[in-house]
């Protein structure tokens, strides 16, 4: 299989990963975080698609009800799990927890490791090198920053629901999967802006489980797994996401320096 050189390359992740864990490719190891920073975010292998919620028609109950609360919805928590990993080389791997704030532009916070890594409101953004702060304004986006907002996890449910079997209980609702679907795995590497290139899907498994909540009709969680071999060797994606806190999140500041 062909992947790119940044396999997490359109989310600024791929950036916290260079300046924090270590994750930069060897023959980029000489580049400084800033620099790394940069380059990573202006090279997105995933097109972010501009979509809104209202266009989505429906006449299934559940998910008429999971759009409409999705359209109150203005800021909340996001916790990130996401590892990647192709032919059997060192997984790609993020934590973050992110606060975000929807808007034009959103604003958000997104933490990693228990560190302030980048921040971003009214258009200007901020990225901690382990170091300083860099204004990385002018090299991004939003929309590049964190793809895995609730309008986007939505978005991706709407789109597989029908691919889903739903067990209820008391409380929640609780959509799963597990088997073959290259629809369900397109979905998933679109929304955690995964791109592994070239690839035989046709041993693909994927696993997937996302849980809403009754009373309120909100997603609380998203888990997926998928594994598969090709003649080039193995692929697999990880990736778990928890939202919290919904129109509850507090005032998002940028750094003092940038005051």
């Amino acid at each position: 299989m062909k992947v790119p050189k940044y396999l997490l390359a359109s989310l600024a992740v791929t950036a916290i990963l260079a300046g924090c864990q270590g994750g930069a490719p060897e023959d980029d190891a000489e580049m400084s975080s800033d620099e790394s920073a940069v380059e990573t975010t202006e090279t997105p292998t995933t097109e972010v698609e501009d979509r809104q919620l209202s266009e989505i028609e429906t006449d299934d109950d559940s998910l008429a009800k999971i759009l409409e609360q999705a359209e109150g919805i203005e800021s909340y928590e996001a916790i990130l799990d996401l590892t990647a990993a192709v032919d059997g080389g060192q997984p790609e791997k993020l934590e973050a927890d992110v606060r975000f704030k929807d808007g034009d532009p959103p604003a958000l916070h997104l933490m990693a490791e228990g560190e302030d890594r980048t921040i971003s409101k009214d258009g200007t953004t901020f990225y901690n090198n382990g170091t300083d702060w860099i204004d990385i304004s002018d090299s991004i986006n939003v929309s590049q920053l964190y793809h895995v907002t609730y309008k986007n996890a939505v978005l991706s449910f709407a789109d597989i629901k029908s691919e889903l079997e739903l067990e209820e209980t008391d409380d929640e609702l609780i959509y799963t999967l597990q088997g073959k679907s290259d629809a369900v795995f397109e979905t998933f590497e679109a929304l955690f802006a995964v791109e592994f290139g070239n690839i035989d899907t046709s041993q693909l498994t994927n696993d997937v489980e996302i849980i809403v909540d009754k009373q309120d009709s909100l997603i609380r969680s998203m888990a997926y797994d998928a594994e598969g071999e090709d003649a080039e060797g193995t692929y697999e994606l990880s990736g778990e996401v928890t939202f919290t806190s919904f129109n509850d999140i507090g005032e998002i500041a940028l750094p003092e320096m940038a005051q």
